[in-house]
């Protein structure tokens, strides 16, 4: 639907007064369950943590993951402190505190789960409101925080590179010659794709997903590290996620 020239008038003026969004810090430090698991009695909390968070054990990367989708994060880690007392969250991340938990909450409460079940009081992820309260229970505030960029996203710095690789093929293809005009037509398409939504690119990064999150689950599975009666909700909701984030993207 196009806008009428009062309504347009309107948008860039909400455009140009908004704040910008800004890259933040989330820094959580959260007590870890001591003793054993309860469901499988030979295995601590902080040992099958440890397997959970260091995830194939071949050590390869495995490809993309859900917080591939999540377009706001910049960085995210886990530690595990103090000879397996206390588990550590830092990330940075673009935005306002609760919509990034949203965010969280709606893709990968599933992820979430897997990890933080591990921690003290840990309510699960898809109940937004008390997640919420025990995020900020056991956030480490910030006394000084700096960021090089600010002002830049992960949406910000995947299209720089993409527009970077074009250039470079342009540069590479006019170095060997050929007619200049149809090198800047070809960079001028390149460019304008950039723009446009990759329906296919996001169906073939879900289905990446899919198949490194299944695969996950079925070794956690054969190697016994959970009951089924843990691992079928974390199970049941991931398949809800992707099935939601396939509708979208149909």
């Amino acid at each position: 639907m196009t806008n009428r020239p009062d309504e347009q008038g309107d948008v860039m003026r909400e455009m140009e007064t908004a704040p910008p969004m800004r890259v933040r810090s989330l820094v959580l430090i959260t007590p870890i369950l001591q003793g054993f698991v309860p469901s499988l009695p030979v295995l601590r909390y902080v040992e099958r943590l440890q397997a959970v968070l260091h995830g194939s054990s071949d050590g390869k990367d495995t490809g993309p993951t859900v917080l591939d989708l999540i377009d706001s994060v910049h960085f995210a880690q886990w530690s595990i402190l103090d000879g397996g007392e206390r588990l550590l969250f830092v990330s940075m991340f673009v935005g306002e505190l609760e919509p990034y938990l949203k965010d969280f909450s709606v893709r990968m409460a599933w992820g979430l789960d897997l990890v933080w079940m591990h921690c003290e009081g840990y309510p699960g992820a898809a109940q937004f409101e008390p997640f919420v309260a025990w995020v900020k229970r056991h956030m480490v505030q910030a006394d000084r925080f700096y960021a090089a960029n600010p002002d830049v996203t992960v949406v910000d710095v995947r299209w720089w590179r993409a527009l970077h690789a074009h250039f470079e093929a342009f540069r590479r293809e006019a170095r060997c010659g050929g007619e200049l005009g149809a090198r800047f037509a070809e960079l001028e398409r390149g460019i304008a794709r950039l723009s446009a939504v990759d329906v296919g690119a996001e169906r073939r990064l879900l289905v990446s997903i899919a198949e490194n999150v299944r695969a996950s689950i079925r070794e956690l599975r054969e190697k016994r590290l959970f009951a089924p009666a843990e691992l079928e909700p974390i199970e049941r909701n991931f398949e809800q996620v992707m099935a939601a984030l396939s509708g979208e993207t149909s």
